[in-house]
């Protein structure tokens, strides 16, 4: 079920007239997760190219990134504190 939303928030960014934001598609697939029970956490993570800050975000479920088939999370150093789903 997880793959099928997945693909569901990245084919309707691929096809939406407006270009979306990796943060607009991460919040889209982490809340839709969610709302169907399952838990997973939205990752943050910056880096610094030449002069330029740089920031990325994605979906975590269980450590694995999930969404992110080029692995472009990869390129970044994560914030230490992870947004869950979970109540505090």
């Amino acid at each position: 079920e997880t793959k099928l939303v997945c693909r569901m928030v990245l084919v309707a960014g691929r096809y939406s007239l407006l270009k979306g934001t990796c943060l607009e598609r991460s919040l889209a697939l982490w809340w839709l997760l969610a709302r169907k029970g399952i838990v997973t956490q939205l990752r943050i993570g910056a880096r610094k190219s030449g002069e330029k800050f740089e920031a990325h975000a994605w979906v975590e479920r269980n450590g694995v990134a999930i969404g992110e088939p080029d692995g472009t999370h990869l390129h970044y150093a994560a914030f230490e504190k992870e947004f869950s789903g979970e109540t505090l």
